[in-house]
């Protein structure tokens, strides 16, 4: 089955990358190694190598083009093989690996385009005309600001969600501790969806699932403390996630959904017990929080990994098959190390919640008392979280997928179902 090459990550939080060089064209053969392409954003330019041997099927983009990060760059298969029995490209959660589609904008490139939002706020009707994202609107208006008094930092001046945010907290948005920043993925209507990203992961992880969920909800992501553009913020165990989380989402003014991942869906669960949070349904994806254990083995691995080498040994135990892992997105985790701050912030996060092979924490009281639709997802072969211990801890009326040939990223190897299963989740709310 041919397989993609996709556009590698091209710096923190950048979505699109332009096509410099192409040194293949159709029909050309290919070996695992070769140069293929070379791509650039305004601060690099990154060589794109075959990580696997073939022809040359398909090439959406030419030189010169614009391209989406972690989009197909060309396809490599069969001799008359079509793009149409590609297999889709995999995509591992805890790398640092910002992708956009036409359907999964981030929330400033939507200003334009997304239908604003009158709100009613302490100066009287906001003028449509000023130049802010819907969900900045919102927020101001849940929070009483005026936002022709906000100066803002999208395109062209329009005021985004971190802009009301900063206002909100005092600035506090991304260092010592406070609200963090909300993104909007996706454009919509109705009540948000927020995803919560596991431990080692950022928002930009949730983006290539967004895009297929089919939902016509908001949907949103935040980094949680220690993490992607979250690493200053000072919150180190597992309280201090939740309520971080819990602040940023207060701010929404209204009902969520949550997905969350790993220890993203074990805050997602907490947050339920906060009492000033009407959590419509919760979609629990390999969920930390339900057991004892944890691969302490794994989180010290991942986090001491200086070398591409070692870092896909150790990102390769979160899969049940090590080829789903593409080896772009190892490099992309790798990259994002450059930034001297983030392994320490998730180090510091680390120590706050586990310790060795042990997690300090637990949501399985919250989850027995939450009684809104609840979906669990799991995979049968996780190294990371038992299966066992989830299943121990689950109540009668919640939900509960095991997955077949499925490790610690169900959103990864199952990525056609675990979408479909967050849409019916979200759409049993009523």
């Amino acid at each position: 089955m041919a397989e993609a090459i996709l556009v590698p990550q091209v710096g923190q939080d950048l979505t699109e990358a332009k096509v410099v060089e192409l040194h293949v064209k159709l029909g050309d053969q290919v070996k695992k190694g070769d140069l293929v392409a070379v791509v650039e954003s305004e601060k690099a330019s990154f060589e794109v190598e075959a990580f696997c041997e073939g022809t040359v099927i398909s090439l959406p983009w030419q030189v010169g083009d614009t391209a989406t990060v972690l989009e197909p760059l060309m396809h490599v298969g069969a001799p008359g093989e079509t793009v149409a029995e590609a297999a889709p490209a995999a995509v591992a959660e805890p790398a640092v690996v910002p992708a956009a589609t036409p359907a999964a904008q981030p929330e400033a490139a939507q200003v334009a385009s997304a239908e604003p939002l009158v709100a009613k706020v302490t100066s009287g009707v906001v003028n449509a005309a000023l130049r802010a994202s819907p969900i900045a609107r919102r927020v101001a208006a849940g929070q009483g600001l005026d936002l022709a008094r906000i100066a803002g930092s999208g395109p062209k001046g329009a005021v985004v969600l971190k802009d009301v945010a900063a206002l909100a907290v005092g600035g506090a948005a991304t260092t010592g501790g406070g609200a963090l920043e909300l993104r909007t993925l996706q454009a919509g209507q109705g009540t948000p969806v927020v995803f919560i990203h596991g431990f080692g992961a950022d928002l930009s992880s949730w983006r290539p699932l967004v895009a297929r969920i089919g939902l016509g909800s908001p949907m949103m992501a935040l980094d949680l403390p220690g993490h992607g553009g979250s690493r200053g913020h000072g919150a180190a165990d597992f309280a201090g996630l939740v309520d971080a989380v819990g602040q940023t989402l207060r701010g929404l003014q209204g009902s969520v959904h949550l997905v969350g991942h790993s220890l993203g869906a074990a805050v997602a669960v907490a947050l339920t017990q906060r009492g000033d949070l009407d959590v419509r349904s919760l979609t629990l994806i390999a969920p930390a929080g339900l057991g004892a254990s944890v691969d302490g083995a794994f989180v010290e691995g991942f986090l001491g990994a200086k070398s591409e080498a070692a870092l896909a040994a150790w990102m390769r135990r979160l899969v049940s098959d090590p080829a789903t892992l593409a080896p772009v997105l190892v490099r992309a985790t790798l990259a994002a190390r450059e930034d001297a701050d983030l392994v320490p912030a998730q180090s510091r996060v680390a120590r706050g919640v586990f310790e060795g092979s042990t997690q300090l924490f637990s949501a399985a009281a919250a989850l027995r008392s939450y009684q809104g639709p609840c979906t669990v997802i799991a995979g049968r072969d996780d190294a990371i979280v038992p299966l066992r211990e989830i299943e121990a801890a689950l109540p009668g009326h919640v939900a509960l997928h095991r997955l077949d040939r499925v490790g610690h990223l169900p959103q990864v190897e199952a990525a056609d179902l675990v979408p479909t299963l967050i849409a019916r989740t979200v759409r049993s709310a009523g």
